[in-house]
């Protein structure tokens, strides 16, 4: 059992612009960003846009009465801090339950694996053998384990297919029109994932990080909300490369394509007819690492 942390569109959007080094250090940074409750997480405008604005509280000109707009503007923000108030208040009274199931398929060397899911992390290893092996982590949101213990079936895992195809997906309950949104944030699932190394990968996550190495095979990632670390193990085999974020980083140590930008419509794009393994990465808010050695790196599992 573990507190919750909720990583918010906001904080994404701040720390997708932060400067990125290495692996390690970008996951310190999340680890230090989800440590800090959401209503505390301001960052100043001079730190995330190198602007020259003022400091907050402080105006270039004399403050005028008080009139009908500042009141209005005031109570607005009397109002948002007691929303933020009950929002922590219900936060801390939930604490995350998990519950760890694992399946089995043979796969095919020169198969595909799709994977489609909404909430939660991936982790997705190569490994010299012709079986498909996943360890599906569901976590819940509640306020003991007796009310988190019915939570693990509100949200379904179905794996289909085998040998040269097989989709794994998440299945949540049908939204509601009017609250399509509703309970959403109590239901994630993780996943680890290990593949014949030099099959074919497609993935499409909502919300969530993707870290994948070790594959030879075509990789197609699609990820609306996070972060994508991407492993090559052979830089000379590699025929394409074609990675962008919309809004976030784009990062890599490979030799002869070392690049680290930050901002809106961020890419990086690599050509060899020579090659044979094809990458294509697409993230909208969060950003992309790919680099070519994945020894000594501690992913946190």
């Amino acid at each position: 059992m573990r507190r919750t942390s909720y990583l918010t569109f906001a904080g994404r959007f701040t720390f997708c612009l932060l400067p990125r080094r290495s692996a390690p250090s970008r996951r310190l940074l999340v680890a230090a960003h989800r440590a800090v409750p959401a209503a505390a997480r301001t960052t100043p405008p001079i730190a995330c846009c190198g602007g020259g604005l003022p400091p907050a509280g402080v105006s270039e000109n004399p403050k005028p009465a008080m009139g009908t707009s500042s009141l209005q503007k005031t109570c607005r923000l009397v109002f948002s801090l007691g929303v933020a108030l009950v929002s922590l208040a219900a936060c801390a009274h939930a604490d995350e339950f998990s519950k760890t199931v694992r399946y089995s398929v043979r796969m095919f060397s020169n198969g595909t694996l799709f994977i489609d899911t909404r909430t939660g992390d991936l982790h997705v290893e190569g490994w010299d053998a012709p079986r498909l092996e996943i360890e599906a982590e569901k976590v819940v949101r509640a306020g003991s384990k007796a009310k988190a213990d019915p939570l693990y079936d509100v949200v379904g895992i179905a794996l289909e297919g085998r040998d040269k195809e097989i989709h794994l997906s998440t299945r949540y309950p049908r939204r509601r029109l009017w609250r399509p949104f509703r309970g959403e944030s109590k239901y994630s699932v993780n996943f680890r994932i290990k593949m014949p190394y030099d099959a074919n990968l497609s993935i499409k996550c909502v919300n969530g990080d993707v870290r994948v190495f070790g594959i030879t095979g075509r990789e197609q990632l699609q990820v609306n909300y996070g972060d994508v670390e991407v492993n090559i193990p052979d830089a000379y085999q590699l025929r394409e490369l074609d990675a962008h974020a919309w809004l976030g980083y784009v990062q890599s140590d490979l030799q002869g394509m070392d690049h680290d930008s930050a901002g809106v419509r961020q890419g990086l794009a690599f050509w060899n007819p020579q090659g044979k393994q094809a990458i294509r990465v697409r993230v909208r808010m969060g950003g992309v690492w790919v680099y070519s050695d994945y020894s000594g790196v501690d992913w946190g599992y």
